[in-house]
Order: structure tokens, then sequence, then C-alpha cells
């Protein structure tokens, strides 16, 4: 998460590191809001159309977010979607509450712009009405609370906390790598990036994406980038060799996270006797993976883990809370 003058992500909770949470360097900027309409301009949406499931069902995420909200939504309000990109033989599965800022077409186009092999490392987002203007990722799943229609820098940093998570060949910020080459730089890239290592290589890859992407560079925009180069670099170099072109617009999905359960919508209309009349109910959607597809597995990103299996890749939660 990071805090912006309109968007205040969520702070991540991750598992203990060998060194402190919290980074004693001076933030280059107090947000990275002066990225966005590069990244914008310069990250095409991947052609797409989205289709909406029948109101009977909908992803068990999406159900459990509508009780975790503090007021509590409707699930009946929240509509599901498959989006279906150009890039990939699976669609994505989204919701979307009736009153979110974030519409299913905005949603769609944004994160069409996110390259598909980091698209790939999310398995459902969900975008809702509520307080506070921020978003978390937890077991690779997106949630945004009120957020709009500038939110591409809100989805890379989210992302980003998956890639982190496990798209390398280990978890990236707790790394004596991450440590040793981000020690030499002399400032973090802004105030949430220096909040914990996590969210120093979230908002990096932030920085990382504009880099790639965007003519001229980071240095382009920022004049003191060479205070937190090693950051983004790393960052860069790490998908480079590990994980190519996961930052670049072009090619394809070729593994994905399964998605979560199909379950029904208590609308409390079909319900008979306490119980859901299968009668009654519409077909289930199809929620399986293209054959070919190579399937990422799963992490539990559960708060309750706080500080466990580390280095065993079990690590959580990449939750991030206000």
């Amino acid at each position: 998460m990071h805090t912006t003058s309109t968007i205040a992500f969520g702070v991540s909770l991750l598992a203990s590191f060998a060194y402190p949470q919290e980074i004693n360097k001076p933030a280059l900027q107090p947000n990275l809001d002066y990225l966005k309409d590069g990244l914008q301009k310069n990250m095409p949406s991947i052609g797409h159309h989205f289709d909406q499931w029948s109101e009977d069902w909908m992803p068990k995420f999406c159900l459990e977010q509508s009780k975790s909200n503090d007021e509590g939504f409707n699930p009946a309000d929240i509509k599901t979607y498959n989006i279906h990109y150009d890039d990939c033989e699976t669609a994505w599965v989204v919701c979307v509450h009736k009153d979110s800022p974030m519409k299913i077409e905005t949603l769609a186009d944004l994160f069409g712009r996110v390259p598909a092999g980091s698209r790939s490392y999310i398995r459902h987002i969900i975008s809702v009405p509520a307080k506070g203007g921020n978003a978390w990722n937890g077991g690779d799943n997106i949630r945004l609370n009120q957020i709009g229609a500038d939110g591409l820098e809100v989805l890379l940093h989210e992302t980003g906390h998956s890639l982190d998570a496990h798209a390398y060949d280990e978890p990236l910020s707790p790394s004596d790598n991450w440590k040793l080459k981000t020690s030499r730089d002399s400032a973090v890239p802004d105030n949430y990036a220096g909040s914990s290592p996590a969210e120093d290589v979230a908002q990096s890859t932030v920085i990382a994406a504009y880099n790639i992407n965007v003519p001229g560079g980071f240095p382009g925009i920022e004049p003191r980038w060479v205070e937190v180069r090693n950051q983004y670099e790393t960052v860069q170099t790490v998908q480079r060799e590990q994980a190519p072109s996961i930052l670049k617009p072009g090619g394809r999905c070729h593994k994905r996270l399964e998605n979560s359960e199909t379950v029904p919508v208590p609308t409390g209309k079909r319900l008979l006797r306490g119980r859901w009349a299968p009668w009654r109910r519409s077909q289930m959607p199809d929620i399986s993976l293209a054959k070919g597809l190579e399937v990422i597995q799963a992490l539990d990103f559960d708060s309750g883990k706080c500080g466990e299996d580390i280095e065993s890749k079990a690590w959580g939660p990449a939750r991030q809370h206000l």
C-alpha cells in the first residue's frame, strides 16, 4: 500500500523478515501520483469483452467480501463478470458492486493494461464503494475500496505483492538479495515504500513498470532517480532473469491461478425451509481453466500466519489493512 493524495493503499502485514519492517530512509516523494499519466498513456489495454454471470451465483471470495465490510453489503448488489482478454484462453472472474465508482467497463480496461504475465498471478478482483479509498491483496485476490478510473497504479501495486510472493524463484522482499542491493540506495521511492520491504517492492514494481514502458523511463520524470535506482532495477533484473517480460505488454498467459469455489448468492428468494432449492437455480458457471495452462500454486495469505514459514513460501499475509 502507499498513501497518495487520492488513494490510500492498504498496509501489507507480511511474514517476519530478518531485518526491521520499517525502512529508515527518507522518501524521494510523498507518493507516486506523478507516474499515473505516463503509465496510463503507455500501457495500452489488451482487446477484451465481458459477460455477466447469472445472479444466482458468485465466487466464494466475493461472497466473503460482502460480509467483511463494517457496514456489510447485500450480495445481491454485487454482480459477477467474466472478462475475456485476447491474450488468454481463460477469462478472469471479477465482482463489481452496483454503487462502486469503478464500473465493469473501467475495471476491464485497467486490468487489461496489466501485462498478461503479471495479470496471471491475480485470481479475482472485487470493486466496492467502501470508505477510505484503499486497496489490498489477500491470497492473490484484490479488493478495491472506492477506487476510480485512475486506478492503474493501484492494480500494478497490488499485483506487485503477488509477484513478490511467488512469481520469482524466492519471495523477493525478505530475501538477502533485496536487502543487499537496496542497502546501496539513499532513499525510498515514497512515504509508503518506507513502511516495509514488502511495500517497497510493490512500489518499486510500479516504478519498474514505468521505467520499462514510458519513453525516457523513470529518470525522465524523476531528477533524483539515482537515489532509488537499486530498488526498481533489482525488480527489473529479477523479472528479466526469472520471469521475462512480466511487466511488458504483449505475449500471452501461460499459467493461471484456479478460481475460488462458486457459491449460491443468498438472496433469500430461492430458499426453501432454510436450504437452497436446487431445482430453481440456473446452471452453475464453468470456472475451469483452459487446457494447457500451468496451474500456479495458491498461497494462503492469512493474517493469522504473520511471521510463519517465510522460507517455505507458505508466507503470508500479503494482505493489506488500513
